[in-house]
Formats: C-alpha cells, structure tokens, sequence
C-alpha cells in the first residue's frame, strides 16, 4: 500500500530515526507477538517493511501502527512499501 506523501522532498529525512520509531512501536503494541521476525529500514524516507506475517490483518496493523507512531512523533517519511508476506 503506498502512504500519501507526508513532509517535502529532499534528503532531510532522519532515517535512523525513522527505524527506531517504527521499532520502538512494533516493540511496544501487544498485538505484534515476535517484532523481531520483521525488517525495517528507511532509506531517503522510504520505509521497507520486510518479513512474514500469519494473514493480511497482521500485515495491515503493523504498517498502521507504524505510521501512527511516526505521525504521533511528527517525524517526516516519504511513503512505506509493505513487503511483509502472508502465510497460511
């Protein structure tokens, strides 16, 4: 799902930043059972979510949570590309 673009253009976004937070909430909600399995990396404000997820609920909270907490913490991204993959 591609997020509306939030912030300017340019390279002024704070990746690390951006990584940590997105961590620090997937660490924090108690929906997320093991926030380990998944990857998060931001590079220029893009957001990469990598990893497996058990249905596409699972999969739509964890980005949601993590837009939540960044737009909680007003930091700047460009968009989050939800690479999380569903399993049965």
């Amino acid at each position: 799902m591609k997020i509306p673009f939030i912030g300017k253009s340019g390279p002024n976004f704070a990746d690390d930043r951006l990584q940590a937070t997105a961590r620090e909430a997937l660490t924090e909600d108690p929906m997320i059972h093991d926030p380990d399995i998944f990857t998060v990396e931001s590079v220029k404000g893009v957001i990469h979510l990598r990893g497996v997820v058990h249905s596409e609920a699972e999969k739509r909270r964890i980005e949601t949570v993590i837009i939540n907490a960044l737009q909680t913490k007003g930091l700047k991204f460009d968009r989050i590309i939800n690479e999380l993959r569903v399993v049965n």
